[in-house]
């Protein structure tokens, strides 16, 4: 099925995300997900999801190593028709300033994805039921975190969400690393809306659907405030229309928040809940408009630091998705290209092997993702790694818990819990170091 909503996707590398040092070389889509692109997920995604063409927001310097991907590689097997705009500021800007350029593009409802987003299929739709049957202008995608009590959690993606009586409005949403001390609520959000509870164990994922109306909302930002315009989508765009959810919000509204068309909405969706012209009425004379959010219901993550990075390549290894699987051939319980030259023996399980790596004898791998065109000597011990592309290993190396770029050749005979960035020669042992430009 064909919707009328259009997709944009920000393939863009932000500079919160923790991945250094494995992709100085590398943009943040192009990372090897069980030897596939990130990027390669979301068309994917879009495509199971009936989606015939998206617009894919990349910067210049990305150009050279995302464009032949898409143009060339994923063409092959994929459908769905790609325009990308070129972003050529040296510095990064907003996500909101990304909005506003592209504003002439956007002609319908619209949705906003991050790029570093892996989700299995199937809400989409039930998503876009709820935006339209709620008469949302915003709905936010969340996701269940998986609090482990034993690590430290990292306060740039922690989220304090508040949700309504009911779960399905939001009405708070801040983000750890913007709040000082406490949470605060306002007492005109109280007055409305009683029932408040604050979750810190839900996650936005960062994938929304908005209104058209919200571009009207950006331009006259834009025109009306051109010193201090809003620049974030998360930071300052959300909390601006979760505001105006109160009655008397006293927020400037665009006139096209009042009379926006829902007709497009009900192309995407499934539901049958009629159109009630009253409740519109109603809604128009109190100038308030409607936040929601969907839950999502399957695998999702987010990858914005090593930890996630590692544990996205485990769970698409492991089969914990029910969308995505590696490319390669499966093999009981792993993944092994046809032209690779392993033995399946000294391959344990949950591992993916690339085209035309070479296993050394002696050699065993476990729990690990191995790239293309790898070169491994004899005796070679590889635990709970990820080993990127032409990646040549010596003999007797043993390599556990690490992360290793593109063409790295490791002469030396151990690698511990590291990470070490594309191109680079290891000559000695290595235990819990990063091995990049930004570290030498």
């Amino acid at each position: 099925m064909s919707f009328e909503y259009q997709v944009v996707l920000l393939a863009i590398d932000t500079l919160n995300a923790k991945l250094s040092p494995i992709d100085e070389n590398l943009p943040h889509s192009m990372l090897p997900v069980a030897n596939r692109p990130l990027l390669s997920y979301q068309l994917e995604l879009l495509e199971r999801a009936g989606f015939k063409s998206v617009l894919i927001v990349i910067q210049e310097f990305q150009q050279t190593k995302i464009t032949p991907y898409v143009t060339q590689i994923y063409k092959e097997t994929g459908k769905i028709e790609v325009e990308f705009f070129v972003l050529k500021d040296q510095n990064q800007i907003g996500t909101c300033e990304i909005l506003y350029r592209i504003r002439e593009k956007i002609r319908t409802n619209f949705i906003v994805m991050n790029g570093n987003l892996i989700a299995d299929e199937g809400f989409i739709r039930q998503m876009a039921d709820l935006h339209r049957s709620s008469d949302s202008s915003l709905t936010i995608l969340l996701n269940k975190a998986e609090i482990n009590p034993k690590e430290k959690l990292d306060a740039s993606f922690i989220d304090y969400i508040g949700l309504d009586e009911n779960n399905n409005r939001v009405l708070l949403m801040e983000s750890a690393t913007e709040i000082e001390e406490k949470v605060l609520v306002s007492k005109n959000l109280l007055k409305y809306f009683p029932n408040i509870t604050l979750n810190v164990n839900l996650k936005d994922t960062q994938f929304y659907i908005f209104s058209r109306w919200v571009i009207d909302l950006i331009v006259e930002d834009q025109k009306n405030n051109k010193n201090n315009p809003m620049t974030s989508i998360k930071k300052q765009l959300i909390p601006y229309l979760l505001s105006c959810q109160i009655p008397g919000h006293g927020r400037n509204l665009p006139a096209s928040a009042i009379n926006h068309n829902q007709d497009l909405a009900l192309s995407m969706s499934t539901s049958s809940t009629p159109f009630n012209p009253s409740y519109h009425i109603n809604q128009q004379t109190q100038g308030t408009i409607k936040c929601m959010n969907y839950l999502m219901n399957g695998y999702c993550i987010n990858i914005n630091n090593l930890q996630t990075f590692t544990q996205a390549n485990r769970d698409i290894a492991s089969g914990k998705s029910s969308t995505y699987k590696p490319l390669e051939a499966p093999f009981k319980n792993n993944y092994i290209d046809t032209k690779a030259q392993v033995a399946p023996t000294s391959i344990g399980i949950n591992c993916v092997i690339g085209t035309e790596t070479i296993l050394g004898q002696k050699s065993s791998v476990k729990n690990s993702i191995i790239g293309k065109h790898c070169k491994f000597g004899t005796n070679v011990r590889i635990d709970s790694s990820i080993i990127m592309d032409y990646v040549t290993v010596e003999d007797q190396c043993n390599i556990s818990g690490s992360i290793i770029g593109n063409n790295v050749y490791i002469k030396t005979k151990f690698v511990k819990d590291s990470q070490v960035s594309s191109g680079f020669t290891v000559t000695k042992d290595l235990k819990g170091k990063q091995v990049g430009n930004s570290s030498l």
